[in-house]
């Protein structure tokens, strides 16, 4: 991996090129400034501003150029930073440039004015995209075309806020939320109308989370996450009722979904009548 990817909630996303430069270079030139190997400015399709980004999601080891974005007002979108500007006459490139249509896609349904603060995709469904807001989170089923909403949302979250969010690296349906007081472990297998689980250990605000995805010998698994109050670093070993898959958990998860969606596809057939 010799590039990563910047945003900003300026709607600036940068491309840089990590591999090392050239010492006689940097001492060549004493005010030596590292530059994005490439840089676009993101839109609202419908002229209302800039788009800002607060999180974007690759494919491991991705060879397109899309990716998809969360902004800072809690839209959904799908970016290709291929575009080729398109300069009309009398316009120059840099005008052209900032009007060029990087945005493919733009899911607005769940615009609030805040930033999305995770953004993750399933690792059993490719087109299942999770976002997580301040006081809910939302499912995406990406191959739906005709659809602009999510096929899931959650009950509100009371008493304190989302701060971060994935889901289970080994169970199809579960997922975890983090918040200001805790953890809560969404079991879809068992409810979902609620959290199946909240894990009240943390001592302070949790402010991110990550799973290790990688197998130990001992056949464990770990989740790390940090607090906000002195920095610290946590390793929490996750139980195995959380870790292990039950009987045909795949096949029972994915057919949750569909009914999430019929569900969804009725509720709007009905409004339209």
């Amino acid at each position: 991996m010799t590039h990563f990817l910047s945003c900003s909630e300026d709607g600036i996303v940068c491309i840089w090129d990590s591999r090392p430069v050239e010492k006689e270079a940097i001492r060549a030139s004493p005010d030596f400034i590292w530059k994005p190997f490439l840089q676009i400015t993101l839109f609202r399709p419908d002229g209302s501003g800039d788009l800002g980004l607060s999180k974007v999601l690759l494919y491991p080891k991705q060879t397109t150029t899309t990716f998809w974005a969360a902004s800072d007002e809690g839209d959904l979108a799908l970016v290709d930073w291929s575009v080729k500007p398109v300069v009309a006459p009398g316009q120059s490139a840099e005008e052209a440039a900032k009007f060029a249509e990087y945005v493919k896609k733009m899911y607005e349904g769940e615009r609030n004015y805040r930033p999305v603060v995770a953004l993750e995709r399933s690792p059993f469904f490719d087109d299942l995209i999770l976002t997580v807001h301040d006081f809910h989170f939302c499912i995406w089923k990406t191959s739906l075309e005709s659809f602009n909403g999510p096929i899931f949302r959650s009950a509100n979250t009371f008493g304190s806020h989302n701060t971060c969010g994935a889901f289970s690296p080994t169970r199809p349906g579960v997922i975890f939320v983090t918040k200001t007081d805790g953890i809560d472990v969404w079991d879809f297998i068992d409810q979902s109308n609620k959290p199946s689980l909240t894990l009240n250990f943390a001592t302070s605000a949790i402010t991110y989370f990550k799973f290790q995805y990688f197998k130990h010998e001992d056949r464990k698994q770990y989740m790390a996450y940090g607090d906000e109050a002195d920095g610290t670093l946590f390793l929490y070993e996750v139980p195995p009722n959380l870790k292990n898959p039950q009987e045909k958990e795949l096949d029972t998860i994915e057919e949750f979904w569909q009914r999430e969606i019929l569900k969804c596809t009725d509720v709007i057939e009905r409004r339209e009548k």
